[in-house]
């Protein structure tokens, strides 16, 4: 059943569907979050400074430390095979989570796009152009054919799902999880780890766009996962590069895609696994990394 007491944490999102239709045949890559969240960057360093500066530049640190967690997700398309190919006058459709103060970003974020309308995306700079905007969680237009309804926006509690007696969970890695430690990949992880990765995401979400968490909770929790095992690893890295302007070069995007599955008592669990999969884990999550499906046993 559904808990929606303020009990563990709270987070509040947003969930947008982006959809634009090909103005000719492209071909795109199979990860295609990185040149997602970069088409979005042109386009708010070209219309909004401000938010370009709090989405993209809010709290970098320096000095090779780890960025500051961002307040979204942007989720492409799911591909099967090596990559994308949308035909001319097909739809491509991607998704942009926002959390906590983030979500009072996104009348602006629309108003940008579809003052833009047209966009190019991939190296071969394929043309497409803004069909629509819909609130995922509700099903709501907000903007379509130069028709406005983002008063229409409505934002959403992360819910708190609450399940007894489970011994077991699967957690499928459906895009690359990037999870290091000592500046290198892991390439196991232990349940210890994830949920380590689960909770630490939710307190830096919290402390820096609003929200609560139980931070005794969080540490009995990260204690408790030690003693849940890991009864299956069928996981492999997924060698991925990806160029960075800032750097001017590329960068390793590499990540783990599998399945784990684990044994014990997984009921305490259960509400930060299920969190998991709106919020997504490990490093890059603003392309779309560590995106994952959790079934419960």
């Amino acid at each position: 059943m559904f808990m929606n007491e303020r009990e563990l944490f709270e987070v509040t999102y947003l969930q947008l569907c982006i959809s634009l239709q090909a103005q000719e045949s492209a071909r795109l890559p199979k990860h295609l979050g990185s040149a997602l969240r970069g088409v979005l960057g042109q386009v708010l360093y070209r219309t909004d400074r401000k938010l370009y500066e709090f989405l993209y530049e809010n709290g970098k640190e320096c000095k090779d430390q780890q960025d500051i967690v961002k307040p979204y997700v942007i989720i492409p398309p799911a591909v099967c095979g090596t990559e994308l190919v949308v035909q001319k006058g097909e739809e491509l459709k991607f998704e942009i989570l926002l959390f906590g103060k983030g979500v009072k970003c996104a009348a602006s974020l629309i108003d940008s796009l579809q003052k833009m309308k047209r966009l190019v995306i991939g190296a071969q700079r394929y043309p497409f152009y803004l069909l629509r905007i819909i609130d995922t969680l509700e099903q709501r237009i907000l903007w379509q054919e130069d028709r406005d309804f983002i008063r229409a926006i409505c934002t959403k509690k992360l819910l708190h799902l609450k399940l007894e007696g489970v011994t077991g969970a699967v957690v499928q890695l459906q895009t690359p999880l990037r999870i290091r430690r000592g500046g290198k990949l892991l390439t196991h992880i232990s349940f210890e780890t994830l949920i380590r990765n689960i909770t630490k995401r939710i307190v830096m979400l919290v402390e820096r766009y609003g929200g609560w968490v139980d931070y005794e909770e969080v540490k009995n929790i990260q204690i408790l996962a030690a003693k849940v095992q890991t009864v299956k690893e069928e996981v492999k890295v997924e060698f991925l590069e990806r160029y960075s302007n800032r750097l001017h070069g590329k960068m390793d995007f590499s990540g783990l895609i599998g399945e784990l599955e684990y044994a014990g008592d997984l009921t305490p669990f259960v509400p930060w696994l299920a969190a998991a999969q709106v919020l997504h884990i490990g490093r890059n999550t603003t392309f779309g990394m560590g995106k994952v499906q959790v079934y419960f046993i």
